[in-house]
């Protein structure tokens, strides 16, 4: 599979993957000590949306610093240097979207898990 970036772009593969295990996992321990163990989709659901929190607010960051203005000495002209963060030619924290509506569908298992 042929994965194109700019910049740290890449590192949200990374953001998704390593915090929505990471919170999905403690919050399933948690919810099995406290006898709920059917609440994964729950753990699963809250572990998304928490990566993708957690990559919106790292790619804001990352792509807020300020460019760099070259003038050309012989034209008086300006141009500006912005380093972007990008993922498929898509910014960083507009990858935490497609992440959070990702997050709802767990969710969707709701009704079913509190007749039980």
């Amino acid at each position: 599979m042929l994965i194109v970036w700019s910049g740290w772009g890449a590192l949200t593969i990374l953001i998704v993957a390593v915090v929505s295990i990471a919170v999905g996992a403690l919050l399933q321990v948690i919810f099995t000590a406290l006898g709920y163990p059917q609440l994964a989709f729950l753990a699963v659901s809250i572990g998304l949306f928490s990566a993708a929190a957690a990559n919106w607010f790292i790619g804001k960051r990352l792509n807020s610093t300020p460019g760099r203005e070259l003038v050309d000495p012989k034209t008086g002209q300006s141009v500006m240097l912005t380093k972007r963060h990008k993922l498929f030619w898509i910014r960083m924290e507009y990858w935490s979207l497609p992440v959070a509506v990702l997050a709802l569908v767990p969710l969707l298992a709701l009704p079913n898990a509190l007749s039980h």
